[in-house]
């Protein structure tokens, strides 16, 4: 009778294990898209030129669109026409949403993983014997 009670936990606890290794992965869609990424952050750059007869030396300083990101641990500074504005800009937010699934991916591996080996702790202590 035990062996048999034995048996099915043992069955049930397997099968949940493969339920969980064989879980689709929701998230992975993101990371195999092949929209281009741009990491930094998108903004209004004010500068003066300095020519004393300019606008920009009354204090209408001259505007241009940028884009600052850190790269090899240095902030490196781009200008943007305004023609790619709007393409850079849907760029950044795709590496956002990449960083932000990259989090949740890592997060709920964590999780599932924790789920697993609880489930294979379990299988060892049933199939575990004395020598």
């Amino acid at each position: 009778m035990y062996k048999q009670i034995r048996g099915e936990r043992l069955s049930r606890l397997r099968q949940q294990l493969l339920r969980l290794y064989r879980q689709p992965e929701p998230l992975l869609e993101r990371f195999l898209e092949g929209r281009p990424l741009t990491k930094g952050t998108l903004y209004v750059l004010r500068r003066k030129c300095g020519k004393p007869s300019c606008r920009c030396a009354k204090g209408q300083r001259h505007e241009t669109m940028a884009v600052s990101a850190r790269v090899a641990g240095k902030t490196r500074l781009w200008t943007i026409s305004p023609e790619r504005v709007a393409e850079i800009r849907r760029r950044i937010e795709h590496y956002r949403r990449f960083r932000r699934a990259r989090a949740a991916f890592i997060n709920h591996h964590r999780r599932r993983l924790r789920r697993m080996l609880k489930l294979i702790d379990a299988i060892l202590r049933i199939r575990g014997r004395e020598p």
